[in-house]
């Protein structure tokens, strides 16, 4: 009796083993987990019939019945392959360009690419046509242009990207996020030709900042010249006034004095005369009777000793229709030398 409920028990384990073992191979057969980084499409025979985008473990037909494809969500990066292409002023030039991209419709991704080595190719060549289009509508100093002079190089990455994003988003499931240039080459033919350009470049923007700094310069000078000579004027203007207020008092004062003793008044301008028509070094010939030199012979007679003057000759007889003259002969004054 107890060895036939051993051989059960026995029997039951080994049922329930084998009944486990079973169910282990039809949970993996007919079940899969997918993590956070991956979306699943589910093909029976071949054909989809499930697309799965978000983790955990689902169930499906065993093989070869249905199976689980699964697809990167994660970003991608790749760079073109390196080639010439033409700038709109016909320039050679090596632009190598990286994208960055990731699925965002897996059934359409596994219909078109399969793979992400397929889709690397084809977003290659994709974009390298939209750097060829892009490039062509451009001259080659927009790709060295700072950025607040014409189009400049992020604007033209930015053009790359909308010209390549609606076919790999429509025809490949793929958002293509971000294109960029990694360096600017040239072919070593064209090297010194785009050397000698950009050299005349700089040179005719350093002459028109000189002529604009010289035409500066001028308008500055010009503007000081005007405002000097406004304050030049101004300047004379006051003095005039002052000069002419002072002479208007002068002549005041004078007028004042004139009218308190006129005959002072008259023997001071009369010696100032004097003191201006005759100097140390002035011999004239005038008659004494004569304002103001009247006073060369009171003085003249009052400081030097007298003269003794020669017998004057005798005068020639005048004919008798001639009348004589009382008038005061003229006298010959010599300033005493100092």
């Amino acid at each position: 009796m107890n060895q036939d409920s051993c051989n059960r028990r026995v029997t039951a384990l080994r049922l329930t083993l084998i009944l486990a073992a079973g169910l282990a191979v039809v949970f993996s057969a007919c079940g899969f987990i997918l993590s956070e980084t991956e979306s699943g499409i589910v093909l029976r025979f071949g054909k989809p019939v499930r697309v799965i985008e978000k983790s955990g473990f689902y169930f499906r037909l065993p093989p070869p019945v249905e199976r689980v494809v699964r697809i990167d969500r994660r970003l991608q990066h790749a760079e073109i392959r390196i080639s010439e292409t033409l700038t709109k002023d016909q320039r050679n030039v090596i632009v190598p360009v990286y994208f960055t991209w990731r699925v965002s419709d897996p059934l359409l991704f596994h219909t078109a690419v399969h793979d992400v080595e397929n889709a690397r190719l084809k977003l290659d060549a994709l974009v390298t046509s939209s750097r060829n289009s892009v490039l062509g509508r451009h001259d080659f100093g927009d790709l060295v242009a700072e950025e607040d002079k014409g189009a400049s190089l992020p604007e033209i990455e930015n053009e790359m990207l909308a010209l390549s994003s609606d076919d790999a988003s429509h025809h490949l499931g793929i958002e293509l996020l971000a294109t960029g240039v990694t360096r600017i080459q040239l072919p070593e033919a064209n090297t010194e030709s785009v050397f000698r350009r950009m050299r005349a470049e700089r040179k005719r923007e350093a002459t028109q900042y000189r002529a604009e700094g010289r035409a500066q310069a001028t308008e500055m000078k010009a503007e000081t010249d005007k405002e000097a000579t406004g304050m030049l004027a101004e300047a004379k203007r006051k003095a005039e006034e002052i000069r002419g207020q002072a002479e208007a008092d002068a002549s005041s004062i004078y007028a004042q004095a004139h009218g308190q003793d006129p005959a002072f008044y008259r023997f001071l301008r009369e010696l100032q005369s004097l003191r201006t028509v005759v100097d140390k070094n002035t011999t004239v010939v005038l008659d004494t009777g004569v304002a103001p030199f009247q006073w060369l012979k009171s003085v003249e007679t009052e400081a030097a000793p007298p003269i003794t003057e020669p017998p004057a000759p005798k005068p020639p007889e005048k004919p008798d229709n001639v009348a004589s003259s009382n008038a005061p002969l003229p006298t010959l004054i010599e300033p005493a030398r100092q």
